[in-house]
């Protein structure tokens, strides 16, 4: 009798489990940020193994872990990175059921567990394909045990997150490529054009318009690739030589723009001044022995201008012109 109640009990923690993995992979599939999508699966591995907590540790770009949905039981006091390295590289799934495994596994876990009172554990690796996105822990803080069943969860739940997190970095991707150049990674024209209808009108801004002088040149002398090595170096001094906020993008072939919001005629003036001269030094990889210098074109909408954007830059890029003809390597303002 107690083996037949054993039986109905597991049959039904199947069915509940399978009902459980089926409802997460809709709810996976229906987040559209990667923070939701942390905070379902924390949320989901916390109901589906009676965790006090369980938590969702993104890999950050140099390597690191972040948390991303959940509370860290250690609270800042024991670096579990080891753990998560550990659980990645393995790519299976970690249960822990003692302070004592827990320090065989990571140096000072065991302490750290035992300090925050955590009895036990399950860790999984987030991957999908060839890519480690992080983990997930369940975090108990009551004596654990875990059935047959326990890893197979824990695999069917980390491969659907991961997998939905493959298809969020992607379409970010893709969004990402749509809306910036390719070979300088700055804004291009389309993001440009919908960033500056929210900035015009807004506040008074001016827009400058920059145009390599003699690019040209370089492409046909010593080919595109050196070209675009030049576009990229130009780019990362525009970056410099701008303040927080300010816009800057490549508007197509040599040409720059860059939007930023000013008080005065002077500023507009004086961040002109800057980036030329900026241009004009010495590149840091010379590609050329040409001389790098732009002519510069400065259009100013006032604040509450309904000027829409492409208008502003028609000017900006007229007086580009103007500056070109005088001989380049100058800033000419717009006309009102």
């Amino acid at each position: 009798m107690t083996d037949l109640r054993r039986r109905y009990a597991l049959a039904d923690r199947t069915r509940t489990r399978l009902q459980l993995v089926m409802d997460s992979s809709i709810a996976f599939s229906s987040a559209t940020t990667e923070e939701r999508l942390a905070e379902i699966l924390a949320d989901t591995t916390a109901r589906a193994y009676r965790a006090e907590t369980s938590a969702v540790y993104l890999v950050e770009p140099d390597g690191t872990y972040a948390i991303a949905a959940g509370t860290d039981p250690f609270d800042g006091r024991f670096d579990p990175a080891p753990l998560f390295r550990s659980v990645s590289a393995a790519r299976r799934v970690q249960k822990v059921l003692d302070a004592d495994t827990g320090e065989r596994i990571a140096a000072g876990l065991g302490p750290a567990m035992t300090a925050a009172g955590v009895r036990a554990f399950i860790a999984a690796p987030l991957h999908h394909e060839d890519a480690d996105f992080g983990v997930f822990v369940s975090w108990f803080h009551h004596e654990r045990t875990f059935d047959d069943e326990a890893k197979p969860l824990a695999e069917a739940l980390a491969g659907q997150a991961a997998q939905a997190l493959a298809t969020l970095r992607l379409q970010a991707q893709l969004a990402h490529a749509a809306s910036h150049d390719q070979v300088t990674g700055l804004p291009n024209r389309r993001l440009l054009e919908t960033q500056m209808d929210e900035i015009v009108g807004s506040s008074r801004c001016a827009v400058l318009f920059i145009d390599l002088d003699d690019f040209k040149g370089v492409n046909d002398q010593l080919g595109h690739q050196a070209g675009d090595r030049m576009l990229r170096e130009v780019a990362q001094r525009l970056l410099a030589g701008v303040r927080a906020g300010d816009l800057v993008a490549r508007y197509g072939g040599d040409e720059f723009v860059i939007v930023c919001e000013i008080s005065e005629h002077a500023d507009a003036i004086e961040l002109s001044e800057r980036i030329l001269d900026l241009l004009r030094g010495d590149l840091a990889r010379p590609v050329t022995h040409q001389r790098l210098s732009a002519s510069i074109g400065v259009a100013i909408a006032p604040e509450g201008s309904t000027s829409p954007a492409e208008q502003l830059i028609r000017r900006a890029d007229l007086a580009m012109y103007g500056a070109k003809a005088a001989g380049g390597n100058r800033i000419a303002l717009a006309k009102n």
